[in-house]
Parts: structure tokens; C-alpha cells; sequence
């Protein structure tokens, strides 16, 4: 409710730049999301197809700017297709339009009726789509989507939300039928719905009769999962051998080899998991354990008493710099740390010199420090863990979806922010850290009247706190066999999974350069303790009591 009322007092001021000066600028992520800005003010149809011609990449949020402002007829037909109502999607009989507004998972919820009349409206132009809906009529819909064929049955399965895989998929397949829907390449979709799906117990069960198959690190690190939750060690531990040799990032075989240890509690894969020089919660815990310090970081690089020759405050020039930074070959990198080596470019340099070491030597620098010297240490350790994860300290980064500067903050909590703090402001404000970290430091003492663990934090941070209450009031991190780390690997947001857990590794490290070191394996313990971690736990246990 706080955010939503705030959002319908925006005091966002127009900043967007004119059209002779977006056709003068370099096509990225930049330019296209100053035409985003731009098409959202006082312009006519011919400046807003102008401005679109300059687009660099599809985005939704620009198409639907565009198609507001143009008087293109295929541009508006498509966006008002997509906007359609279930009651006007009824009515409609172009089935190209259908097709774009109707989705299965909508499609599930529709009455028999419903699905025929929209069925025969596709039948010529989509006939397999058509099908779908028919098969959707039929009495036992999921046997009979399996009998269609794997492909069919997993484009429904992956398509539909959970209550519909709960009532229509949850099946207990023959070895022949779960060894034939392997072979098709949306199974790994598929196995990651069944595993994080504590409700799939038949599909879960029917997963331990897989014949080996030439699947994904992550995906072999789900299998072993699945077996583990029937106690299947032997198999599991199969899996996670197998993820292991075919990670092709240093995280998903820490991953692998850490579960290996969990399962086996052989010293071996702790002992092997500290020769990594990724710095992740995986071998924070292993050198923990074995007692061995972290040292492969910096916080700090020497600095020249030089002008920058960089723009600091130029959106174009960071894109343009980053850009040049990542083309390099060694040689480059050097004459790059020569240039951007005034104590204005901490945070290019440091960019700079962390790839230089191939990233076995890690950034942990504290930029910024005049707009965070009045937080307390933890707060300081947290803000730095996330923005970390967020941008690597980059002022002027934009993400896809448009979240701003040095925390990435969303348009739609600017403007919530914003009426908060009773400010005007441009989005393009959001490019000084000052100004955005400040705005993030207000977001966060919100989540943090709710939260108190910095895992929790990083998830509503990243995924919504409505997100993140409903992932924790699902029975997540409760006490029983490999907990809390089951529920940090069964997030079934993967994004959100993977940020909490490098923002939890940050944090532990800013800890340690604070002065205030705090141990992984106690934050760990912490998960399981709803007093310790999270208000809406513990206001859940307090009202059953």
C-alpha cells in the first residue's frame, strides 16, 4: 500500500532529451532509455516514430511508450492486442490477435465453452495452439497432453502456473515416459519447475527412474536434489558429480562440490573447494571450516594525483568506457589502468584491474563514502553487498528494464521514493550516487522493518518484499535434513536464488573490511530462527501459539 499510493502522486520533472540530440548520441542501452524518457513527453506521432527508428533493442516498456504516441495502424493493432480482456478476447475473431493476447496459462482457466469458441477461431492460422485448447477440454487433460507427445506436454507444463501443474501435471510417469521427455530441450525448464515444487511428488518420484542424459550443470544439480529428498544418497551423489564436470562457471562446481561435502561429509571436497578463487558463500564456508583466510581481494588500488579523463557524470561516456574495458586484450587492459588511474576513477580502475587478474583477484572497493559515512557498519556492509552485486559502483548504470545508477533503482520506486520524501526530481538524478544511494537507504530501512537477515534483505531487494513474505511463509528454512541450504538451492525465481547468495557472500567480506567479521556458518544457523531473521515468520508462529 505504501508503494502504491505513493505512485499516484509522481513528482518526477520531464528531463528527457530532444530528438536532434538522441540522433546525435550513440545507439545502447543509454540512448534507448532517454527515447523511453522521450516518448513519454509532449511529442506528436511523426517525432515518436523518429525517435523509435533510433531503438537499439526491444524492450516492452519502449514498444508500449511507442505505440501510446504513433499513428502507425500495425503498431497500434499489435499493442491493442496485447492489451486485450478475457471479455474482448471472446469477442475478437482476428486470430493473429488471439494468438498474441491469449496465453495457455490463461487459456487453463477459461470454460469449455470459452476454450472451443477461441479454438476454432485459431484452427487455420495456429492449429497446434487450437489443439492445445481442445486438449485443455478433455477429461483427463494431462494424461492426454502426454499422450500427445512430449513436446506438447511440456509446452503446456512449462506455460501453465503452479495451482494448474498441481491439478493437471502432477503424474506418476513410466521410466519410458520420463526418459522420452529428456530428450526434448524444454525438459530442463520442466525439471526446474518439478524439483522447486515441493507439491510434484508423483513427477518428483517418477524423476528417480531418469536414464543418464546429457543435461545442464544446473540441471544435474536439481536431480541430485530430487534425489536427496528420498534419501537416494548414492544417486545424488551420481548427480552431483556429473554437475561438477559440466559447470561452466566456477560457482556451479563450488556448488557442486560444497553439496558433495553436505551429503558425503568427506573433508576432501572441503579441502578442494578452498583451491577456488571465486569468492562465493561455498568457499567462504569451506576456508571458515578449514581456517584458512580469504585474501584474494582489494579494497583499494593506488591513485595518481591527476585529472580524470573521464566524464563522471556522462551516461554515454561510462557505456562508451565500459565498452572499451570489456573489447581489451591484456596489453589494452594496461594502458587503461595508466589512463583511468586519478582518484576521481576508483571505480573504472578497479573495473579495470579485476578483469586484468581474470577475476581471481576480486573488487571489494567502498566508493562513495561521503554518501554513506552516517550508516552504522552492518547498514554500511549491506548497502555496499548489494550495490556490489547491483552495478559494480558504475554511477550510471541501466539495466533492460531501465533501474538506475550505482543501486538500480526502478522508475516505478523513484517516483513512490520521490513523493516520500515530498522531492522533485528527473530519473536522470538517479545517475548521482549521492542522490541514489540516498534513495536506496530509505528503501532499505523500509524492507529492514520486516527483515533482519541480510539473505532475506537481498531478496526483497531484488525479487519485491510481497515476493519475498510469500517465499518465506511457504514453510521455507524450517528446520530438517540440509537446511537452510535446501531452501536457498529450491528458490524457483532464479534470479532472486542466485543475487541472494552473492549479495550474502558481499556481505560477509564488508564485515571483514569493517572491522566487524561475522562468520558465514552463524548466518547460516540464523535461516532456520524466524526471530532472528524475519517479522513475517515470526507474527505467522506468534498467531498459532
Amino acid at each position: 500500500m505504501r508503494l502504491l499510493t505513493a505512485l499516484l502522486f509522481p513528482l518526477l520533472l520531464a528531463a528527457s532529451p530532444s530528438l536532434l540530440e538522441l540522433k546525435q548520441s550513440p545507439g545502447g542501452l543509454v540512448r534507448d532509455f532517454n527515447i523511453w524518457q522521450y516518448l513519454q513527453g509532449d511529442i506528436n506521432a511523426s517525432q515518436a516514430d523518429q525517435a523509435y527508428s533510433l531503438v537499439n533493442g526491444y524492450s516492452q516498456k519502449l514498444f508500449t511508450a511507442y505505440a501510446k504516441k504513433t499513428q502507425k495502424q500495425s503498431v497500434k493493432e499489435q499493442y491493442r492486442c496485447s492489451q486485450l480482456d478475457p471479455k474482448a478476447l471472446l469477442e475478437e475473431q482476428n486470430a493473429s490477435c488471439v494468438n498474441v493476447a491469449l496465453t495457455l496459462g490463461q487459456a487453463v482457466k477459461l470454460s469449455h465453452a470459452e476454450r472451443e469458441k477461441l479454438s476454432s477461431v485459431l484452427k487455420e492460422a495456429y492449429p497446434s495452439k487450437s489443439e492445445m485448447l481442445l486438449l485443455m477440454n478433455s477429461e483427463q487433460f494431462g494424461l492426454n497432453a502426454l499422450q500427445s507427445g512430449a513436446g506438447k506436454f511440456l509446452t503446456l507444463f512449462n506455460e501453465l502456473d503452479y495451482a494448474s501443474r498441481h491439478k493437471y501435471f502432477d503424474l506418476s510417469l513410466t521410466p519410458e515416459q520420463v526418459n522420452a521427455l529428456a530428450q526434448e530441450k524444454s525438459f530442463e525448464q520442466a525439471l526446474k519447475y518439478i524439483v522447486t515444487d515441493a507439491q510434484m511428488v508423483q513427477m518428483q518420484t517418477s524423476l528417480l527412474a531418469l536414464s543418464p542424459q546429457e543435461l545442464s550443470a544446473q540441471s544435474y544439480f536439481f536431480l541430485a536434489l530430487n534425489a536427496l529428498g528420498f534419501k537416494a544418497i548414492n544417486k545424488a551423489l551420481f548427480y552431483l558429480e556429473l554437475a561438477q564436470k559440466k559447470a561452466t562457471t566456477s560457482i556451479d562446481s563450488d556448488k557442486a562440490l560444497f553439496w558433495k561435502y553436505l551429503v558425503s561429509k568427506d573433508e576432501t571436497f572441503l579441502k578442494e573447494l578452498t583451491q577456488s578463487s571465486s569468492i562465493n558463500i561455498y568457499t567462504l564456508y569451506a576456508k571458515e571450516k578449514l581456517q584458512i583466510k580469504v585474501e584474494n581481494y582489494f579494497t583499494a588500488l593506488p591513485a595518481q594525483k591527476k585529472a580524470s579523463q573521464h566524464e563522471q557524470k556522462d551516461p554515454y561516456a561510462w557505456e562508451a568506457a565500459l565498452n572499451e574495458i570489456r573489447n581489451a586484450d591484456e596489453k589494452e587492459l594496461g594502458a587503461l589502468l595508466e589512463r583511468y588511474s586519478g582518484k576521481e576513477d576508483m571505480v573504472l580502475q578497479a573495473f579495470i584491474y579485476a578483469k586484468a587478474k581474470n577475476y581471481k583477484t576480486h573488487n571489494f572497493i567502498m566508493p562513495y563514502q561521503k554518501a554513506t559515512n552516517t550508516l552504522s557498519n552492518d547498514d554500511k556492509a549491506l548497502l555496499y553487498a548489494l550495490a556490489r552485486q547491483e552495478s559494480y559502483f558504475i554511477p550510471t548504470a541501466i539495466s533492460h528494464s531501465y533501474a538506475l545508477g550505482v543501486m538500480q533503482i526502478m522508475p516505478f520506486l523513484v517516483k513512490a521514493l520521490a513523493k516520500e520524501k515530498k522531492e522533485e526530481i528527473t530519473l536522470n538524478e538517479m545517475f548521482d550516487p549521492s542522490k541514489n544511494i540516498a534513495y536506496a537507504t530509505t528503501h532499505l530501512n523500509y524492507l529492514q522493518k520486516h527483515l533482519y537477515h541480510p539473505l532475506f534483505i537481498a531478496y526483497a531487494y531484488n525479487g519485491g518484499i510481497g515476493f519475498t513474505k510469500r517465499h518465506l511463509l511457504q514453510g521455507t528454512f524450517s528446520k530438517g535434513s540440509y537446511e537452510p541450504y535446501l531452501s536457498m538451492e529450491l528458490m524457483a525465481n532464479t534470479q532472486s536464488r542466485e543475487y541472494g547468495k552473492k549479495v550474502l557472500a558481499n556481505y560477509v567480506i564488508y564485515k571483514k573490511i569493517l572491522g566487524e567479521e561475522v562468520k558465514i556458518t552463524s548466518l547460516f544457523e540464523t535461516l532456520t530462527q524466524p526471530s532472528r531473521t524475519d517479522r513475517f515468520r515470526t507474527k505467522a508462529l506468534a498467531s498459532t501459539n
